[in-house]
């Protein structure tokens, strides 16, 4: 959408809905503004008593000057107000639009702070503010501790994590930001304001750490309606009642296929029934040992196009959902997640996504937005998510911490007759994408660091994929080249804890690195995206926002990175592996799959509210 906005005029959009007792002490703080340059646009969500009288009252009696600065309508009928707030951000021509609730009040100063924020931060173009509450008199106004919190990073995290860290009626934001977005959804009641601020968040959002505006705590205040009523309806919905359905398009080995895998057990650990359907493949066993009903349904390798294969599909589905009495679905890959949504929302069943990278470009405007929930396993899927119009919830993989231990095996040494000064490093991936990448520099780097410096890695290469062959023909020519074998492959591997032990350190990404924490290894991260190096107490929390170089990256993938790190490993290993306690202590709190089960069973629980 093009609007000419006038240059620094700042439109304030006022919603009101049967706040006679308020409205007129709302206006009278904007009208009395030290940034003059504003319009105030009023919008009455056809209130019910008397506010209509008083805001026309108090037009009336404000000088022309300011008359020209007011917009005022009264809505027909009662749009609700994420309605009503949009209709307002329509009307509004400034370049800046601020929000003002009916019942609240803003400090003087208040505009003129938030304008001239935007004005000196180039990269933020939505600013909100820390707020007082009061009941009756502003002068009893107290700051209280809340959930606003500080710096752009910050708040994309808290949104990230499902929380809502910035208050919608301190926000003042660029015009354009409303172009591109457009207003508030009617379908999230109660979270229409969160969705549109997160929707903002790829434009950039800060708070100011300044009261600048004034909440009015009372018992028709709109937060407290909406939250009374959910709170009855969620006593409805006991996990105990739940029936999930868990679709993966085939029992790969993989992470998204291990993580399920893993939740599943957890799932029915905590008594949930669980139904899990897929293609056949490699973990068929390991999911069958689960004591739940498994489907192989041989879902295709794309999306399916042709109707009456896609009829096929759906009936099969159907006839699961009915067999099983599901009442949830929960998907994670695009070819079955699709189908298995499709049927789900014709039968009314509440149907959550898990995005397990930035890769589901089929289904972005499509089955994402049909989901009632869309998870995304880190903050990087989050952020991209969001450029395509797609508010998630961050939920990362899980893996069960109780099946790693600290313990050295040497079963690898003695197989491989590795070198007694020789460090065992482990890769293991699916070898396809960037990874195939990953896997050549570290065939590489090994065989240079012999060659170059007589600092000795052997490599234990685990997993399969599209690149294996062309990464084994390279190994063999580098083992050849050495005179003997220090690069090992072993193929694809359910268990891969045993591997873990009798390594030295790993090389990995994503759910690798995490499992590599949780056996007490020290992980050189890099992955799909690019290079992130050492994993340490200090650092973990940023490796951990690049999904440990999955979803984001430090450096490219240049060997001479890898080089470095594993050279200085070598010859510095007991001064690097001093944090793998303080390590596994800080991912346990984040993957630890009774954590991460916990925090989905409430958004299946949410998602029938």
């Amino acid at each position: 959408m093009h609007v000419e906005r006038i240059k620094n005029l700042v439109s304030i959009v006022v919603s009101n809905y049967n706040n006679q007792k308020y409205i007129e002490e709302c206006l009278d703080s904007l009208i009395n503004q030290s940034y003059e340059n504003i319009e105030i646009i009023i919008i009455d969500d056809c209130s019910t008593d008397n506010s209509v009288d008083i805001i026309n009252s108090w037009i009336n009696k404000i000088n022309n000057y300011n008359k020209d600065k007011i917009t005022f309508l009264k809505m027909p009928k009662n749009m609700g107000f994420s309605g009503a707030v949009t209709v307002g951000m329509y009307l509004a021509k400034g370049e800046y639009i601020a929000i003002q609730d009916g019942d609240d009040i803003s400090h003087n100063k208040r505009i003129e702070t938030q304008v001239k924020y935007l004005q000196d931060n180039n990269d933020i173009m939505m600013v909100g503010s820390n707020y007082s509450v009061f009941r009756n008199y502003i002068e009893e106004a107290k700051t209280v501790p809340n959930f606003v919190v500080y710096g752009k990073t910050k708040i994309e995290e808290e949104f990230g994590n499902g929380n809502s860290p910035v208050s919608f009626g301190t926000i003042l934001f660029k015009g354009e930001v409303f172009d591109k977005v457009g207003g508030l959804t009617r379908k999230l009641e109660g979270a229409e304001d969160y969705e549109f601020i997160a929707k903002s968040l790829i434009y950039g959002i800060n708070n100011i750490n300044e009261p600048l505006y004034y909440y009015r705590s009372h018992k028709d205040q709109r937060s407290k309606q909406y939250y009374s009523k959910e709170a009855k309806k969620k006593d409805k919905v006991y996990k105990e009642t739940l029936s999930v359905m868990l679709v993966l398009d085939k029992f790969n080995i993989g992470g998204t296929e291990t993580h399920v895998l893993t939740l599943a057990k957890q799932l029915i650990n905590e008594g949930i029934k669980v139904t899990v359907v897929g293609g056949y493949g490699p973990l068929d066993n390991e999911f069958r040992k689960l004591k739940c009903k498994i489907y192989n349904l041989n879902f295709p390798l794309e999306i399916e196009r042709d109707e009456n294969k896609k009829i096929s599909f759906l009936d099969d589905i159907n006839n699961i959902i009915e067999a099983e009495d599901i009442n949830l679905i929960h998907a994670h890959q695009s070819s079955s997640g699709s189908l298995a949504l499709e049927a789900g929302k014709k039968l009314g069943i509440p149907c959550i996504f898990t995005v397990h990278g930035m890769y589901y470009y089929d289904i972005l405007n499509s089955a994402l937005k049909q989901a009632d929930t869309v998870i995304s396993v880190s903050i990087p899927v989050y952020k991209w998510l969001l450029k395509y119009d797609i508010n998630s919830v961050v939920v990362p993989n899980g893996i069960s911490f109780r099946n790693y231990m600290n313990s050295q095996s040497n079963f690898l040494r003695s197989i491989y007759d590795m070198d007694q000064d020789s460090l065992g490093i482990i890769y293991c991936s699916r070898m396809a994408w960037g990874k195939i990448q990953v896997c050549k520099n570290l065939i590489t780097v090994i065989r240079d660091l012999r060659k170059k410096d007589n600092i000795k890695y052997d490599g234990i290469i685990i997993g399969d994929g599209p690149g294996y062959l062309e990464l084994k023909k390279f190994a063999d020519s580098v083992n050849n080249e050495l005179g003997q074998e220090v690069i090992h492959f072993t193929g694809s591997q359910i268990d891969v804890n045993k591997f873990y032990m009798a390594g030295d350190c790993v090389l990995g990404t994503g759910r690798v690195a995490i499992e590599a924490m949780a056996a007490f290894k020290k992980v050189i991260a890099a992955g799909n995206s690019g290079y992130y190096g050492f994993t340490t107490s200090e650092n973990f929390k940023e490796a951990w926002s690049t999904y440990f170089g999955d979803h984001d990256y430090k450096f490219d993938n240049d060997p001479k990175y890898l080089y470095e790190d594993m050279k200085e490993y070598y010859l510095n290993k007991e001064y690097y592996d001093k944090d793998i306690y303080d390590l596994y202590d800080k991912s346990r709190v984040l993957f630890d799959i009774f954590k991460v089960t916990s925090e989905l069973i409430d958004i299946y629980i949410d998602a029938f509210n």
